[in-house]
């Protein structure tokens, strides 16, 4: 694996500049900028490999051991690609109730692709609450769309839909 220092060196300069300005915000705490530099690495990435697990704890001055152990315990951040696509189901207690159950075991079905894995084209997730239970089942498309209720409908229509593309 490559050194810290050169996968910086490596990475685009408007994106360097990014991880120092939130490491500057941090002042005195660099670990406090853990999670902002997670989060602008998986958005440049789309997730976060052994190689930018060991920047982010370089930079903040940890052990990548305690960077993983935030990496798990935050959904959001992906420690696999995922893919060009990601699926989140909520299954906390609301939408459980509303199907999400249902829905999930649908995703995996019509796709193939087990839960918590990617086909190299999308992921299906499991999300543990997106706070939409006043429309469950709720779905969360690519980190940014909601599609709240999710019916089994639109799901099977954005599955086809991924598996229509090039």
């Amino acid at each position: 694996m490559s050194s810290p220092t050169s996968i910086a060196e490596s990475l685009p300069e408007p994106l360097q500049a990014r991880l120092q300005e939130a490491l500057r915000q941090a002042g005195a705490h660099p670990e406090a900028a853990v999670c902002e530099l997670l989060r602008l690495l998986q958005a440049a990435y789309g997730w976060i490999d052994d190689a930018r697990l060991h920047l982010v704890a370089s930079l903040c001055g940890i052990s990548p051991v305690r960077v993983e152990e935030l990496c798990t315990f935050y959904p959001l951040v992906l420690r696999q690609d995922p893919g060009r696509h990601v699926l989140r189901i909520c299954d906390s207690i609301a939408c459980h109730l509303a199907g999400a159950r249902k829905l999930l075991a649908q995703a995996q079905g019509q796709s193939g692709v087990p839960l918590g894995e990617s086909n190299g084209r999308y992921s299906i997730l499991p999300h543990v609450c997106l706070g939409l239970c006043d429309r469950a089942p709720a779905a969360l498309v690519d980190g940014h769309t909601v599609v709240a209720p999710l019916s089994a409908e639109a799901l099977a229509a954005q599955l086809d839909a991924w598996e229509a593309e090039p």
